[in-house]
């Protein structure tokens, strides 16, 4: 299928646009209106910059308020829209987009407004144009699409088609199912949006938290699957505007923006018997595997008074393996930043897949004989590298010759990773998880910051162990490091080890008495208990599942903090209770 995207989902102006566009690779775009009117270029000269640019105008978009209006009021509405047909053929679009009306004196009459559009149909015919009718989630009386199908048979005008728009369609709870009996040759355009589930009102959502085919949670690529089995044959484009968007450079977004499609296509292909992936699938199962660090001697220190022994030295690299029990942490001469190692397999196919969907990837230098290892860099900055199963070819530890001593008692592993996103790029980092992962969000969680808020999802596999927490922070006026900000490690009995990292001198976050007191108000514990957690500055949380005890260390000089949990029972979570505290007790003075 065509690739198209809109203007309106671009930063810049409009000649900006259209370059961001075509050096992005799309082959046709949506000019908005708005866009238009605030250029300096006649519509003649866009129609000619973009056949330079190699694009083709798919559409022009949007024409408001059009149908449903009062009989004494649509010579003017005739006048207008003649106008904007006149506009859209100059562009070469072969479409336009009409909205349902949203004005408080919209009339509710289906045969109306069916009339109405086939008048306008006329005037399309006329200069040899299709008119898309699409209905607004927030349209006055037509703001489901089955309404708007309805009014388009009753049209019964060859020039006046249906618009779908999977946001439009989502956020009403209209499903593929909604689709069913119309025909291809009748869908006058597609236009394709994500987005998280919020409650909130339909048009500030709509506004401010569309996003693209990925990073969001609803089922687009069901809706855009039941439009192409329905017979369409038109582009699929990118109707995107948000927050993000909006202030992004103009060639990131459009990066991102071509990402999500060859995702969406790869989806659609899979949903397909006999379709062909763009892309191999996504692993079965992803793993924690590793932590590297960055070399220096604050490091090595750190790690030793944590527990961790040298296990052993990479054969043709300057990289120590330090080892506590199953938690595994790389010290990397060349690195400047932290980076985390996972299992998913086949290695290969996960690497194959980075590139298909545009992930960059990590520049490594390799000798015959070392593990793949490919690394792929996530929006955040985080380098992932990927390893086969232990014992496999691709291992990574395979890569290095073990030290002696090695003990198998200790800390269990990583448990964790708290990666800080800036807010522009959480929707690219949700998309780095899910769409090359697999990985799923749990709901999203808001917290209290001393200076502001803190916006945090996790993300895990279908199957296996890797877990990764997404915060946003939202202060202003105070820069936030991004990167990784949190490494949690599992224990066995956080007690002990809290008791044991003091007399290391590893230096532990102090906890407020008065976060026990309301912790004994608040789950009606144990006084001795209480006390006990108390003398260790440890956290405590509880689910129907299980029970949580942690600890954390202060902000480190290597720029995270490190968390020490035991999990008893089956607590999945994360102390989402305690953050609030541990938020204060971190924040910078």
């Amino acid at each position: 299928m065509r690739r198209s995207i809109a203007t309106v989902s671009l930063s810049g102006v409009l000649a900006d646009k259209l370059d961001a566009a075509a050096a992005a690779g799309f082959d046709g775009i949506e000019v908005f209106d708005n866009d238009l009117v605030a250029s300096p270029l006649s519509p003649a000269e866009v129609a000619a910059r973009c056949a330079d640019l190699g694009l083709r105008v798919e559409l022009f978009q949007p024409v408001r308020d059009v149908e449903g209006v009062a009989p004494s009021d649509f010579p003017a509405v005739v006048r207008r829209v003649a106008r904007k047909l006149d506009v859209a053929a100059a562009l070469g679009a072969p479409a336009v987009l009409l909205c349902s009306n949203v004005q408080p004196d919209a009339i509710d009459d289906p045969d109306l407004s069916a009339a109405q559009l086939a008048t306008l149909g006329d005037l399309a015919a006329e200069r040899g144009l299709v008119l898309a009718f699409e209905a607004l989630a927030w349209g006055r009386h037509v703001h489901r699409v089955g309404q708007a199908w309805d009014i388009v048979q009753r049209a019964a005008h060859p020039a006046v088609t249906l618009a779908v728009d999977t946001f439009h369609m989502l956020s009403r709870g209209d499903g593929p199912e909604a689709l069913e009996g119309v025909p291809g040759d009748r869908i006058g355009f597609l236009q394709v949006a994500d987005a998280p589930l919020l409650d909130m009102d339909v048009l500030e959502w709509s506004r401010h938290h569309r996003c693209f085919p990925g990073q969001g949670t609803m089922d687009v690529s069901g809706v855009v699957d039941a439009v192409i089995r329905s017979g369409y044959d038109g582009p699929l484009s990118l109707e995107v505007f948000s927050d993000v968007v909006r202030e992004a450079p103009a060639g990131e977004t459009a990066r991102d923006a071509l990402r999500s499609l060859v995702f969406l296509e790869d989806e659609l292909a899979r949903l397909r018997p006999g379709g062909t992936p763009l892309a191999p699938a996504v692993p079965e199962r992803a793993d924690a595997a590793f932590l590297e660090l960055p070399a220096g001697p604050a490091t090595d220190d750190l790690l030793v008074r944590l527990g961790f022994t040298l296990a052993g030295w990479h054969r043709h690299k300057p990289v120590a393996w330090w080892r506590n029990g199953s938690a595994d942490v790389l010290v990397n001469a060349a690195a400047t930043e932290p980076a985390l190692g996972i299992v998913a397999s086949p290695v290969a196919q996960v690497a194959e897949r980075a590139e298909a969907l545009l992930w960059p990837s990590v520049a490594v230098s390799r000798t015959p004989g070392d593990s793949l290892l490919p690394g792929i860099t996530s929006p955040a900055g985080v380098p992932v590298f990927v390893s086969a199963p232990a014992g496999e070819e691709d291992d990574w530890q395979r890569d290095f010759a073990a030290a002696p001593g090695r003990s198998p008692e200790g800390w269990v592993g990583l448990d964790h990773l708290g990666v800080a996103v800036p807010a522009g790029r959480l929707n690219e980092e949700v998309a780095f998880l899910r769409t090359l992962l697999g990985l799923e969000p749990a709901p999203l969680e808001e917290f209290i910051d001393p200076h502001g808020r803190i916006r945090s999802r996790a993300f895990r596999p279908a199957k296996g162990e890797l877990r990764v927490v997404v915060n946003v922070a939202e202060v202003a006026d105070a820069p936030r490091p991004t990167g990784v900000v949190q490494v949690a490690f599992g224990c066995t009995d956080l007690l002990a080890e809290v008791r044991r990292l003091r007399a290391a001198g590893v230096p532990l976050m102090a906890v407020p008495d008065n976060y026990y007191v309301d912790l004994e108000a608040r789950l009606d514990l144990d006084a001795a208990f209480v006390a006990t957690l108390r003398e260790h500055g440890a956290l405590y949380d509880r689910s129907a599942q299980g029970e949580l005890l942690h600890a954390y260390t202060p902000v480190l000089p290597q720029g995270f903090c490190i968390e020490l949990l035991e999990r008893r029972g089956g607590y999945d979570g994360y102390g989402a209770a305690n953050t609030h505290v541990r938020l204060a007790a971190q924040s910078p003075r």
